[in-house]
């Protein structure tokens, strides 16, 4: 029985650590492809936020003001933060990657500079996205009638807001998935009970030790059904008790005949003598 339980409860933790790991490679990949889709989400956002401050700017420039001069863009850039309360600031940059005009902090973070600029003002992409740890920077680059880089818009949105919904999903995805393994560890150590019940017999049925005139169909007081491999296994111990038993009085027979034997001759020799 002891090596059974040891052979079953292995199997049933095999089948667990295989389960563990699936569910914890799709936990981790559907937390990615969200934390991805709302970053995505919220460029898009941005985007569009970008591309209604361009169309104004645009529209100036081709009236002939300089960028430097749109004294309305302030209220723009007001008016456009003020439809997300995440959006922590707004900056007009000029060619140079000076600041023109800001709408909440005045400066752009100095650690993030370099890197803002070289998007915004050298890189290939005209609409950009800078992901860093607590702030997402969207970008676009803003060009003249010549195509000619005039400047840039940037909006910095602060991540603490979606970094919450993000926390939120991450616990009910780890709630599901620890719903899902205690559900199928369940049908899993059941399944395996039930479908190694007759293993089980036949471990039974080795440390039972079969009496050599015990019937195979009903050995070591366990009900077996015929034709079951525990059936089968008793019936192979029977037929091996019984040739046991058979090769035991065969060598016992032969151990009286040589006994018998040796008498005889003891029992001549000493009338020969005589």
């Amino acid at each position: 029985m002891k090596a059974f339980l040891e052979v079953h409860f292995k199997l049933i933790m095999t089948i667990w650590i295989i389960l563990v790991s699936v569910l914890g490679l799709l936990y981790l990949m559907n937390y990615m492809k969200f934390t991805s889709l709302m970053s995505t989400v919220v460029s898009s956002q941005l985007q569009v936020m970008s591309t209604s401050l361009e169309r104004s700017i645009i529209r100036a420039e081709q009236l002939g003001l300089p960028l430097q001069e749109m004294d309305n863009l302030p209220e723009l850039m007001a008016r456009t933060r003020a439809r997300d309360e995440q959006v922590s600031a707004l900056y007009v940059l000029d060619a140079g990657g000076r600041v023109l005009f800001a709408s909440g902090t005045e400066l752009l973070d100095p650690e993030h500079r370099p890197r803002i600029l070289r998007r915004a003002l050298k890189g290939d992409e005209v609409a950009w996205t800078l992901e860093e740890s607590s702030v997402l920077y969207s970008g676009l680059q803003l060009f003249d009638g010549t195509r000619q880089l005039m400047g840039g818009i940037v909006i910095a949105y602060d991540k603490s807001g979606y970094g919450a919904v993000l926390a939120q999903v991450k616990l009910h995805l780890l709630e599901m998935t620890l719903m899902i393994f205690g559900s199928f560890a369940l049908l899993i150590f059941v399944a395996v009970r039930l479908g190694f019940g007759d293993v089980n017999k036949v471990f039974k049925l080795i440390s039972s030790q079969l009496p050599r005139s015990h019937d195979a169909s009903g050995a070591g007081g366990l009900e077996l059904v015929p034709g079951s491999m525990a059936h089968r296994f008793a019936e192979q111990i029977d037929q091996s008790n019984r040739m046991k038993a058979q090769v035991r009085r065969e060598l016992d027979a032969m151990t009286a005949e040589v006994s018998r034997l040796r008498s005889d001759r003891s029992h001549h020799e000493e009338v020969k003598n005589d």
